[in-house]
């Protein structure tokens, strides 16, 4: 060992250690208190599942409910409009407009109320801003009256 060393432990040898008893709180001073706090539990993660299904269905379902549609009227564009399969293409159209409406108006919507319900706001914030994100493109693409008349025809002949 270094001498250096030594003499900082001799020194710490010969200093007396402090065993003595912390003094008691002053007067103006807080006592620490040892009992327990009671914590409050996690959120229910069958809640959290029910938002990342939602969010699952939203974020994975729209996009593909697009893409079928876009797929689907394509598809039909090929078909004779005199032609015996011309009525089951135009079904499918309709059928493919209903599964995007649900998908990216129905589900962001439901997910809003339902977290506003539950008092979840960042939920309620995240869903009605999902719910946006997919109004705005949609309505400006297909107007909701034009949008209601399609699906009137699709629904009631």
């Amino acid at each position: 060992m270094s001498p250096k060393k030594r003499r900082q432990r001799k020194r710490q040898e010969d200093r007396p250690r402090d065993t003595a008893v912390p003094p008691a709180p002053a007067a103006g001073e807080r006592k620490v208190s040892r009992t327990p706090v009671a914590v409050d539990d996690p959120p229910d993660r069958r809640v959290t599942a029910l938002w990342v299904v939602l969010a699952l269905a939203w974020g994975l379902g729209a996009p593909l409910a697009l893409a079928i549609l876009l797929f689907t009227t394509l598809d039909a564009a090929a078909v004779d409009p005199a032609g015996p399969g011309a009525q089951d293409a135009v079904d499918s159209i309709g059928n493919a407009l209903i599964w995007l409406l649900v998908l990216a108006l129905v589900v962001p919507a439901a997910a809003a109320i339902a977290a506003a319900v539950l008092k979840r706001k960042i939920a309620a914030i995240g869903f009605t801003a999902a719910l946006i994100v997919s109004a705005v493109p949609l309505f400006w693409v297909m107007p909701p009256a034009e949008l209601w008349d399609a699906l009137r025809t699709h629904l009631f002949g």
